[in-house]
C-alpha cells in the first residue's frame, strides 16, 4: 500500500507577526494549520521547527485544540448585558479619547 503525502509550509509577514502557513495533502485530504513565530524567523529556527514541532500539528482537526470553557452564570451574563445597554455609545474617536 503506498501512500501519498505532500507538505508546504510558507513563512509570511501578516501585519504584525511572522506567520507559517502549513499545508499537507495526504490521501486526497487537505489540512492547513496556522503558526505564530512573532519575530522574523531564521533559516535554523524554521528548521529546529520542523525537525521537532511539525508532527504534532494539527492539519485534518482530528485533535480539539481549544478545550471548552465553562459556561458562566445565566444570571450573570444577564446582568452584564444589561449593564453594557446602560452605557452609552461612543460614536466618534474625539468622543472616545474625551471620556477616557
Amino acid at each position: 500500500m503506498q501512500i501519498s503525502v505532500s507538505s508546504t509550509l510558507t513563512v509570511y509577514h501578516g501585519g504584525q507577526f511572522w506567520v507559517g502557513l502549513a499545508e499537507r495533502f495526504e490521501e486526497g485530504r487537505y489540512g492547513a494549520a496556522r503558526i505564530v513565530f512573532g519575530a522574523e524567523p531564521s533559516d535554523e529556527e524554521i528548521l529546529q521547527f520542523i525537525v521537532s514541532k511539525w508532527e504534532r500539528l494539527s492539519f485534518f482537526g482530528d485533535e480539539p485544540t481549544e478545550v471548552n470553557k465553562l459556561a458562566r452564570n445565566p444570571k450573570r451574563r444577564v446582568r452584564e448585558a444589561s449593564k453594557a445597554l446602560r452605557q452609552r455609545a461612543m460614536s466618534t474617536k474625539a468622543q472616545q479619547v474625551l471620556a477616557s
